[in-house]
């Protein structure tokens, strides 16, 4: 199984969090809270693959999802309308995280902890190494187990489009 890290920079990409909130609200309503996102290493993603989604740019930087694939790449539009050749993957989010209104693993704590990845800069979509992906795997884990109780009463109150929004499956 892969280990998988995508990049969301607010300021160029075409998603916004809180816009496309509503309709993943609406997924986790009806049971399951999916996305898709383009992968530039596309070429070694399965369904089964873990997958991390890090801010980068401005603001509260780390990551701020995870979840599983849950389909093969596939083909489809330039979202940056740009015309180039763009694979996407389907994913199912298993959490969520506000970085404006909750804690998240830092991008600051990810370069210090696992230094062998650009946390900040690079592609989206890009396969961690094995060693790489099992002290990030640890990392967030840890991460978690400490944020606990804070993030259990977030995903225990009821799904409102609001600014302190979690879900955790």
């Amino acid at each position: 199984m892969n280990t998988i890290i995508f990049k969301w920079n607010p300021a160029f990409s075409s998603y916004s969090m809180f816009r496309n909130l509503q309709g993943i609200i609406q997924a986790n309503l009806d049971g399951q809270m999916l996305m898709n996102w383009s992968a530039w290493e596309w070429q070694q993603m399965r369904p089964g693959d873990r997958w991390y989604m890090v801010k980068v740019g401005y603001g509260a930087t780390g990551i701020v999802a995870t979840g599983t694939l849950i389909g093969k790449p596939y083909r489809g539009d330039d979202w940056s309308g740009k015309g180039r050749d763009v694979h996407y993957v389907d994913m199912e989010v298993e959490m969520y995280l506000n970085p404006d209104a909750l804690p998240i693993l830092t991008s600051a704590v990810l370069t210090s902890r696992v230094p062998e990845f650009d946390w900040d800069r690079g592609h989206s979509g890009a396969v961690l190494a094995p060693e790489v992906a099992t002290k990030l795997n640890a990392l967030w884990d840890a991460f978690v187990a400490e944020h606990h109780d804070l993030l259990s009463e977030k995903a225990d109150t009821p799904v409102e489009y609001n600014d302190k929004i979690f879900w955790n499956k």
